[in-house]
């Protein structure tokens, strides 16, 4: 049996992820997976310098498979992640831009000596909510079917949840925010993203977000 281990970027993707991934991954594979999130940070991403001692210590374990969960969208020039430049400054498409900061990692890491045969890198195009929006029936807890019916007209105008994002103003998760303070609640990140999450299903995750299915069918490959 081989043990997976993930970085996340913060509480929401831990506890969201203990919930309903790592019994996924153990129905599949027998596997457990377990789940830190990022050190040095107050939530959110971290300068790259300390997520590579991270990445080291962790990869020093040669039976261990290694994955990060990280946004897209929070990963900001000052944090100085290998391959920056060409993935959000020279890139258009956010999917190439993705591939080539996870690309950047293994590179870097490669460079200064360090194996990575068991290393999964992995960032969410463009950030965690992008996932809730995989049915808007996951926001019926809220007994409010004008959050219900926002959602799907937002689902309504893209290929998949995974593409939702314009602008720093329109990320997924912003527009959430925007929708619950229309009818006077509080979207409660830690509490509330679980409890869709949990009620979406990591089933319908999968079949609506394709990278995010790529990256649990690699980790699953990886175990067997």
């Amino acid at each position: 049996m081989k043990r997976i281990h993930c970085i996340v970027e913060g509480q929401t993707e831990l506890t969201v992820f203990t919930n309903i991934l790592a019994p996924y991954i153990f129905f599949k594979t027998g596997s457990y997976i377990s789940f830190s999130t990022l050190k040095c940070t107050g939530g959110g991403i971290t300068n790259y310098s300390k997520l590579f001692i991270e990445l080291r210590n962790h990869l020093r374990d040669k039976e261990k498979i290694l994955t990060t969960f990280f946004d897209y969208y929070g990963i900001l020039e000052s944090h100085h992640f290998p391959n920056y430049q060409e993935a959000k400054q020279k890139q258009s498409d956010p999917t190439k831009g993705v591939q080539l900061l996870e690309q950047g990692m293994i590179e870097d890491l490669k460079s200064k000596g360090i194996e990575t045969k068991n290393f999964v890198p992995y960032i969410q195009l463009h950030e965690f909510e992008a996932l809730l929006f995989s049915s808007a029936e996951g926001f019926s807890l809220f007994n409010n079917s004008s959050i219900v019916e926002e959602i799907r007209n937002i689902t309504a105008h893209y290929q998949n949840p995974e593409s939702i994002n314009d602008s720093p103003l329109t990320a997924p998760s912003k527009r959430i925010i925007a929708i619950f303070e229309k009818q006077g609640m509080k979207y409660e990140k830690i509490i509330d993203g679980n409890n869709i999450a949990t009620k979406i299903g990591i089933n319908t995750f999968m079949e609506r977000c394709p990278r995010f299915r790529e990256w649990v069918q690699l980790l699953i490959s990886k175990a067997l």
